[in-house]
């Protein structure tokens, strides 16, 4: 197989950047359909060959013709956004590299700027309800209860909560370790009804003497790379299978549409919005390197808006006979 073109630009944003491979992989597909696009305008001879990337310098309109190609495809404004995010990194590697003089700047994926879509939640007795659906007298169930917990309980990503080893494990302290986007570590309290479901599961599945060395905080060699949440014949649980377990219950709830993890990690940082936690504090939380990030995934309903500046503001009430 011949050799990746592209690999060197990878690697700078995996070394480099810190990039996750999901995203890697992502931004190499967005490059590599942008340089298709350059050899259809006759920029390029071939993309894969890297000797004529040099020809890139000031392409504007390339960058322009290639998002337009995309908008015909109606695309979403969100993943416009990424591939032009994709497209700068790729030029960012071409001046790092000496290959073109500048990043090209000023230039947006559509009118209007970037689409915020906001994600949905659940209100706070749909999620009560939604963790107590498992049937916790089976195996299978006791999983699925703690998988749910530990989604909502604590907001973890999907690839987080798949990804969980024993030995990120410390009930002695009640933390977990968590390892998020760019493998930046973070602490995570593990408390509550997290824990106990967490507890009731791995108690009933481990043998007698690995599980109690887990609750005692003395996990050792093999043992403390075991997948937490196992799927068939003692597998890491696939991410499909915790995303259709989540829609099973939602659907079994409600006949909710559309609900994933990620419904559950966002309902995770709005109800602690609403109960009063600032937002650096949720940032923190759910492994944000930048606040935006925060702002944009937990948004207050414009009723609790208007009823925090109603009730804390004093010329924000209502005198008798106002309308």
């Amino acid at each position: 197989m011949a050799d990746n073109p592209l690999k060197p630009y990878l690697e700078y944003l995996s070394l480099e950047r810190g990039m996750s491979p999901r995203t890697v992989e992502a931004y190499g597909r967005d490059v590599t359909g942008f340089l298709e696009t350059a050899v259809a305008f006759g920029v390029l001879g071939a993309p894969a060959d890297r000797s004529q990337w040099n020809k890139l310098d000031g392409q504007r309109g390339i960058i322009r013709g290639h998002l337009a190609i995309l908008r015909r495809e109606d695309r979403r404004l969100t993943t416009l956004d990424r591939h032009l995010a994709g497209i700068r990194s790729f030029y960012r590697y071409l001046e790092a590299t000496g290959q073109v003089a500048s990043v090209p700047a000023n230039l947006t994926a559509g009118k209007g700027g970037r689409e915020k879509r906001l994600p949905r939640d659940l209100n706070l007795e749909m999620a009560t309800r939604l963790m107590e659906l498992p049937d916790v007298t089976c195996e299978r169930g006791r999983r699925d209860r703690a998988l749910l917990e530990m989604i909502y309980g604590l907001g973890l990503r999907l690839a987080e909560v798949v990804g969980l080893d024993l030995g990120d494990l410390d009930f002695d302290t009640g933390r977990v370790k968590v390892l998020g986007k760019g493998n930046r570590e973070r602490m995570m309290p593990l408390a509550g009804c997290a824990e106990r479901a967490l507890r009731d599961y791995l108690e009933q599945r481990l043998e007698p003497s690995v599980w109690q060395d887990l609750a005692d905080g003395i996990i050792r060699g093999p043992y403390r790379s075991q997948p937490v949440f196992e799927g068939r014949r003692g597998s890491r649980i696939a991410r499909r299978t915790v995303q259709s377990r989540v829609e099973k219950y939602a659907t079994e709830l409600a006949g909710l549409a559309g609900v994933s993890p990620h419904t559950l990690r966002h309902s995770f940082a709005t109800h602690l919005l609403d109960g009063g936690a600032g937002i650096r504090v949720v940032q923190e939380l759910l492994g944000h390197r930048h606040l935006s990030t925060t702002q944009i995934y937990t948004h207050l309903s414009r009723g609790k808006l208007r009823e925090g500046f109603t009730a804390a503001h004093p010329r924000a009430k209502r005198k008798p006979g106002d309308k």
